[in-house]
């Protein structure tokens, strides 16, 4: 709303020049008046998602880090020694984090970013088709780009997810038997088996993040290349008198808007598919079934 009612504005002070103050004033206040009315509308929105968003967020962790455990638990001692303790801590931390990020980001600032998305392109296009079909390139540039490296990136991150849990393994077993370790001076063994470790996560890590340095080089140039366009194509159609000023200022913003939302929706794949191999390892631990199983009565 905001985009268009400044745009609005600026449509209603280029049709009054010459106009006395008072004449400025009565063309602009009702749309200033709006303006404020969905301000403190937002406003009451935002701390309202913040307030629950979070609440839900830490609820859900407690209570699907007490299921776990409980699950685990109640595994029989053949199927627990199977999965080292280590690993199965790593996974209950990692996993329980992981969800408690993914419920607090999502419901506070990314669900409020699609919804965006979903509502600005039919908006866009029934104010000036021309200028949308500009936004709805990007759109699609930011989906291929998205798609494409995640494809590029899943088996990557599922070696890194893989490496984490071998050295939780290796560092839980190397702390709880320090004594051990000492008495058969193994310290400067378990020291390098330690930097191997961590080298092979380097080494399945650092193209990833070369992956997606490039996309967010690429989102850029297409953003700025984008405004661009659309400033271009509005002064085009402005000497065609097929739109108006405001709708232009109006475009400019919705342009700003959807690129921030954008990036929003990039950084969350990109979080996500990071997150995506500790989940599965977190999932596979819960869905576990038991080799044996007590009766309903027992």
């Amino acid at each position: 709303a905001e985009p268009i009612l400044f745009g609005r504005v600026i449509d209603a002070l280029s049709r009054t020049p010459g106009v006395s103050g008072s004449g400025v004033w009565e063309a602009v206040w009702p749309l200033l008046s709006m303006w404020m009315g969905f301000g403190l509308f937002t406003i009451a929105c935002s701390t309202a998602v913040a307030l629950f968003s979070d609440r839900l967020a830490h609820r859900r962790r407690h209570l699907i880090l007490g299921k776990y455990v409980e699950h685990v638990l109640h595994l029989p001692l053949a199927q627990q020694t199977k999965t080292h303790s280590g690993r199965l801590m790593k996974i209950m931390l990692q996993g329980t984090d992981t969800l408690w990020w993914l419920w607090l980001s999502f419901f506070r600032e990314h669900l409020a970013a699609i919804v965006s998305l979903i509502i600005l392109i039919p908006v866009s296009l029934y104010i000036n088709w021309r200028l949308a079909l500009v936004l709805i390139a990007l759109c699609v540039v930011f989906s291929f780009l998205t798609h494409f490296i995640l494809r590029k990136t899943q088996a990557l991150q599922q070696q890194i997810e893989g490496h984490h849990s071998d050295l939780a393994e290796l560092t839980s077993d190397t702390i709880g038997n320090i004594a051990l370790v000492q008495s058969f001076a193994r310290i400067q063994i378990e020291l390098k088996s330690l930097q191997e470790i961590s080298q092979r996560v380097l080494g399945a890590q650092f193209p990833v993040l070369s992956w997606w340095a490039v996309v967010t080089v690429l989102t850029r140039s297409a953003t700025t290349i984008s405004i661009l366009c659309i400033i271009v194509l509005g002064v085009w159609l402005y000497t065609q008198s097929l739109i108006t000023i405001g709708a232009i200022v109006t475009f400019v913003a919705f342009a700003g808007i959807i690129i921030s939302r954008l990036e929003q929706v990039v950084a969350f794949a990109n979080k996500l598919a990071t997150d995506a191999p500790r989940l599965q390892e977190f999932f596979d631990v819960l869905d576990t079934a038991p080799e044996i199983k007590d009766r309903p009565d027992a």
